[in-house]
């Protein structure tokens, strides 16, 4: 899989020292056809921004990046904290049983 890892994180700095990512700031952990494990790391300050999980298309040798759902916006925050608020002692009954 090419990766251009500049064209992935055009416009993008370091919260901590505002130094711009370059492709030695991305080591991937895994990948495959359509994801990538990624640790960004600040090259110049050392932050570590974690872990990323990037689903994405293969195409003329470049990222594509896939759009994905709308942001998380204020009504749903405080729906899901009404949500977790009300939960009882059978809370596990939301969540899906695994096959």
């Amino acid at each position: 899989m090419e990766i251009n890892i500049k064209n992935l994180f055009k416009n993008l700095c370091c919260s901590k020292c505002k130094n711009e990512f370059e492709n030695d700031s991305i080591t991937i952990i895994h990948k495959d056809d359509k994801l990538l494990t990624i640790n960004l790391t600040c090259t110049k300050c050392n932050k570590d921004f974690g872990l990323a999980y990037l689903n994405i298309e293969k195409g003329d040798n470049e990222l594509e990046i896939q759009d994905g759902p709308d942001p998380i916006n204020t009504d749903d925050v405080i729906n899901a904290h009404n949500f977790i608020k009300q939960l009882d002692k059978n809370w596990q009954k939301y969540i899906p049983k695994s096959e």
